[in-house]
């Protein structure tokens, strides 16, 4: 493997982020990117992925290569929204997916994903190659790393998924099927609830000696979600009536007209609830 340059972080990423609380630090994750991208030869790669397509390790090379191209553009996922989204079912056609962004990290809470292993799978990583139309994703839990390669038209012509827990934790399969749920509820949020998107990241003065003048600039992380709450239903059926127990109201997608004639459609997500009885 070809050793990293000493401007290695620079090379591979838009900006040094601060570390936040709860999630993997974005300096580690952009070293697995570096890792690989100062080692491979992107030609030969490319071929090695189109003639073997399937191939685990090229899926995984490839991934973190263009990542690294991109410069490791990264959202945090906040806790509460991914807790949201895994309680939606969401079925969409795939004309509805416009790729705004077509590459980055998705930086999950700590702990929120579990690997096959029970090691927390804190980042995902994904390129979407609109030329050729086939998305790839690959996350690691820090000792492995696991993927998917699909074309989308052939694979996404609509899709359904329901709740996480309907996988199978022993079937590596299904397990990356799980990743790829997780991956395209938060691109489609991304489309159907901007609001929820932050645009910029604010420049944050870190010192790292006594001196002013060795401070650096910072930026603080780009969120999904950051201010986003669970919705709750509290449920009192009083005296003569028990409490209802604690479960979900399911969350799911709605083609909405709008426009002039309403003519025009756009997705709506109608956010799950948690329903529970009062103490």
């Amino acid at each position: 493997m070809t050793k990293k340059p000493k401007n290695w972080y620079e090379t591979v990423t838009i900006r040094p982020v601060i570390n936040v609380d709860g999630y993997e630090r974005y300096e580690k994750v952009c070293n697995y990117v570096a890792n690989i991208f100062f080692s491979v030869d992107a030609p030969k790669l490319r071929q090695k992925l189109i003639t073997n397509s399937k191939e685990s390790i090229n899926i995984t090379l490839y991934t973190l290569y263009k990542v690294g191209e991109a410069k490791c553009p990264a959202y945090w996922v906040s806790d509460e929204l991914l807790t949201a989204l895994m309680q939606s079912e969401l079925s969409v056609e795939v004309d509805n997916l416009h790729w705004a962004m077509k590459t980055g990290i998705f930086m999950l809470p700590k702990g929120r994903v579990a690997s096959l292993e029970g090691r927390s799978i804190d980042a995902i990583f994904w390129h979407y190659e609109a030329a050729d139309d086939f998305l790839c994703l690959a996350a690691t839990d820090g000792g492995s790393f696991f993927c998917r390669k699909f074309t989308v038209n052939d694979n996404l012509s609509k899709f359904t998924y329901t709740d996480a827990e309907d996988y199978n934790p022993q079937v590596i399969t299904e397990f990356n099927e799980y990743l790829q749920t997780i991956f395209l509820r938060l691109i489609l949020i991304m489309e159907c609830r901007p609001e929820l998107v932050e645009k910029e990241a604010q420049i944050f003065k870190l010192n790292k000696g006594f001196a002013k003048d060795k401070a650096k600039d910072f930026y603080k992380p780009l969120w999904l979600g950051r201010n986003y709450c669970i919705k709750r239903d509290v449920q009192d059926k009083g005296d003569t009536h028990a409490s209802p127990r604690v479960h979900w109201r399911k969350g799911f997608l709605r083609s909405q007209p709008h426009g002039q004639g309403r003519q025009q459609r756009k997705l709506v997500w109608i956010e799950p609830v948690l329903v529970m009885g009062r103490a």
